[in-house]
């Protein structure tokens, strides 16, 4: 019989506020302490989900989201579900595609942040979006049990995210403004919003048409086939027209990664017309789109699989956290005093560092295209670096090590604001410290903890150490997606 110390249970809610539709989802988590951990370390050993919520409408007021409205809906998805707001242990609420573009969006995070405790409360830019979905969706799984390449896409309201899945890794993330909610329109066909991409459409389109304009059946067509053969073009590796070219919100995927073969997947709204879930229109172009998404890709014979989870991909995972120690080899700069712990909500960015090409110039390349993943921006983002296994404790490697992050921070060092976080999952916490002070000119605080494991998708709180300044108290909130 196991201690009950051993295995929690912890209630989680996840709520995405997305371009067209808002949802939740309830989960019971079952964590189970590691027995090899030297830490009060925990996994999660199981998520049932207790209460799948209504998908509704984001409601919106002029251009931006109508916060005391959607409350007032979450608040009637907890009395649906039976669940008070105090029983929830933890949660995330992640807001996405053209809703967190809103002028209020930050607004809504505070307030969500705020009134939500232990949450992770988070804008998703286009990037970080491709990550949330292709781990919610299940297409992680899918690439790392078969080992094979997903080029996974969530087709939502206002954008497609894409993700490229190397054996359970995302490698590369692009984002394209095609969705089923630039252009909504009435009973009688009447044009009632518009997006600025859905104009650009239609004038790609040579349709004279705009806000309060009737739009055809064919024109409808007309429009969801220039935005499928768009999206085809970037999850294919074709050559990007015009029009395409000005959709995207991210740059291109490379060429490289058409090269071997893979499978598409998709997720979100439209994604339940692909793999025909539902026929329903919603005054949109979502059915427009997703039919003739589907239509294309079987006329052309290109392979897609079928994800688990479709619209709600972003929300099915919720925030679990854990209670972890660093281990004792760890660096806080003498500048680290007290007014500067705890940190709260700090996103963890995971460079994908390589011994076979160790240099200055591909750590700091690394570093670049993990801050991008997660459209954080350096010099003005807080957030922290979490390395698995990158170097040996080897003086020279350290060096070259520490040279590579100072080169991918440039406009941190500069402002000398933001503090240099670092993370590893082995003992070389301490080292690394010591070497970027003592080698590179940085006058940034740097905090550089170690034994503790991070994965993208993930938020910590650090708090003030507990022994004698070398052991700190890590809360790790990371998103959970299967």
């Amino acid at each position: 019989m196991k201690s009950p110390n051993e295995v929690k249970k912890i209630s989680s809610v996840g709520i995405d506020v997305g371009t067209s539709t808002s949802h939740l989802v309830f989960s019971e988590l079952t964590l189970k302490k590691d027995p090899k951990s030297r830490t009060e370390k925990y996994h999660v050993a199981e998520r049932k989900i207790i209460y799948k919520g209504e998908i509704f409408f984001t409601p919106l007021k002029a251009d931006e989201i109508d916060i005391d409205r959607l409350s007032g809906l979450l608040l009637q998805e907890y009395l649906r579900a039976g669940i008070k707001p105090t029983e929830v242990d933890t949660g995330a609420v992640i807001i996405t595609g053209e809703s967190a573009r809103r002028e209020n969006a930050e607004k809504l995070i505070k307030i969500l942040a705020n009134e939500s405790g232990n949450f992770v409360a988070a804008s998703a830019g286009p990037n970080f979006e491709s990550v949330i979905s292709a781990y919610g969706s299940g297409a992680i799984n899918f690439s790392l049990n078969n080992k094979m390449r997903i080029i996974h896409t969530d087709i939502g309201g206002g954008t497609s995210n894409i993700a490229v899945i190397d054996n359970g890794k995302i490698t590369h993330t692009a984002c394209i403004n095609v969705g089923g909610r630039l252009l909504i329109f009435s009973s009688n066909n009447i044009i009632t919003r518009l997006e600025p991409a859905g104009i650009w459409t239609l004038e790609e389109c040579g349709f004279d048409l705009s806000l309060n304009s009737l739009v055809s059946e064919d024109q409808k067509e007309s429009i969801a086939l220039k935005l499928a053969q768009s999206l085809i073009e970037v999850i294919t590796g074709q050559e990007l027209s015009d029009f395409t070219q000005k959709l995207m919100m991210t740059s291109n995927l490379p060429n490289e990664v058409f090269t071997n073969n893979y499978l598409l997947s998709f997720s979100g709204g439209i994604a339940e017309y692909i793999y025909n879930i539902t026929d329903r229109n919603f005054g949109d172009l979502g059915s427009y789109l997703g039919n003739i998404m589907k239509k294309l890709l079987e006329n052309r014979q290109i392979p897609f699989i079928e994800a688990p989870e479709k619209i709600r991909a972003t929300v099915i995972g919720a925030s679990e956290y854990t209670l972890q120690v660093s281990g004792s080899t760890t660096f806080m700069s003498t500048e680290v005093n007290e007014e500067f712990l705890p940190l709260k909500n700090i996103p963890i960015v995971v460079p994908n560092i390589s011994r076979e090409i160790f240099n200055t110039e591909a750590i700091s390349e690394e570093i670049g295209k993990a801050l991008q993943r997660l459209d954080l921006s350096e010099g003005e983002d807080l957030f922290a670096l979490a390395f698995n296994d990158p170097v040996r404790t080897v003086y020279d490697k350290l060096i070259i090590f520490t040279k590579g992050i100072v080169k991918a921070l440039p406009q941190t060092i500069l402002k000398k604001e933001k503090p240099i976080i670092l993370v590893f999952n082995t003992d070389i916490g301490n080292s690394v410290g010591n070497v970027m002070k003592r080698e590179t000119t940085v006058q940034n605080k740097i905090l550089s903890i170690d034994e503790i494991s991070l994965s993208e998708g993930t938020f910590i709180d650090i708090g003030k150490p507990i022994v004698e300044n070398r052991v700190f108290p890590v809360v790790v909130k990371s998103l959970i997606f299967g």
